[in-house]
């Protein structure tokens, strides 16, 4: 009976860790973002139009563990983020409100890293 016992429990942690290793439903995306057509140069980041509601929905995705890291670096912001697929991913950046009006333009590109275990 121990050891049945301890034979399920040894084969139900290798099954959680082959489907965490195999999961393939979802996949990482680096989005780049630059400031858009409507950014106005003389204004503070914080008084941009439409920055406050971007702030929120960036805050929105970490809560969700959409945004896996990010970064900004010179005048370009930088996410990693976990999608379904490219259109899945484009689709959902899209939708920020800040996008849609212009203060930001957005590339996304699907990322593969070098190492595994660097993100998760």
């Amino acid at each position: 009976m121990k050891r049945s016992f301890i034979l399920l429990l040894v084969l139900f942690s290798l099954s959680r860790s082959v489907s965490a290793q195999t999961d393939t439903t979802s996949k990482y995306f680096t989005v780049l973002y630059k400031t858009g057509k409507n950014w106005d140069a003389a204004k503070a980041t914080n008084e941009q139009a439409f920055f406050k509601e971007h702030s929120q929905f960036l805050s929105d995705l970490r809560k969700k563990n959409i945004i896996k890291a990010g970064a900004r670096y010179s005048d370009i912001g930088m996410l990693i983020i976990k999608a379904k697929d490219l259109v899945t991913a484009e689709n959902l950046i899209n939708s920020d409100i800040a996008i849609v009006n212009g203060l930001f333009s957005i590339s996304v590109f699907e990322a593969s890293f070098f190492y595994k275990g660097c993100i998760d």
